[in-house]
């Protein structure tokens, strides 16, 4: 079996767990996955951090970017991507200029695009990840052309039963440094 098939069997096998989670499951495991987040020194030290608004199948994020914006989360500037084409653009998020964008992902509306290199801090979603913190996304390849611009510590965030044996990786898919599960908190080897 080739990589591209081998994504493909991971893909829909993770689907179907998504789909056997309750809501009050995915928002219990949310919230234990959010407050191992926000223990770590690097998202109180830094100001610009990269979130994403998740997809209902996805950790949920919208009362992390909610909190890390407001006077109780420090403040932060939250930035969010938005589909552009075939990339991620990305726009600093303000909660009452939200708009419905590309699969009714919630995007900021209006403001300037903000270039990758002001991000201290990047969350990024993922379909299913391995403990020594590889990636895969949906397929679209939208966040393998996002993530070598960021020059910082990428996060991804991760239900326990998201977490695989072993991702398959081309030698376009970079790992992200660290992979934080409700259960477990998995760094990348150095």
């Amino acid at each position: 079996m080739d990589i591209k098939e081998e994504k493909k069997e991971i893909r829909k096998h993770i689907r179907t767990l998504k789909g056997e989670q309750s809501m009050a499951e995915k928002e219990s495991a949310s919230e234990k996955i959010a407050q191992k987040l926000l223990k770590l020194d690097e998202i109180s030290s830094s100001h610009t951090i990269l979130l994403y608004h998740s997809l209902p199948d996805e950790v949920l994020t919208e009362k992390l970017i909610h909190y890390l914006h407001s006077p109780e989360g420090g403040s932060k500037r939250i930035i969010l991507p938005i589909v552009d084409g075939e990339y991620l653009t990305l726009k600093e998020y303000t909660p009452d200029k939200l708009e419905c964008g590309y699969r009714s992902i919630m995007e900021p509306s209006g403001g300037r695009i903000i270039d990758p290199a002001e991000v201290e801090f990047a969350v990024i979603p993922g379909m299913a990840f391995d403990s020594v913190c590889n990636r895969m996304g949906r397929g679209k390849g939208f966040y393998d052309k996002l993530l070598p611009h960021l020059n910082c510590k990428k996060v991804g965030l991760s239900y326990d039963f998201q977490i695989v044996e072993r991702i398959p990786c081309d030698e376009h898919d970079m790992p992200l440094d660290m992979v934080i599960s409700e259960s477990y908190v998995y760094c990348r080897p150095l």
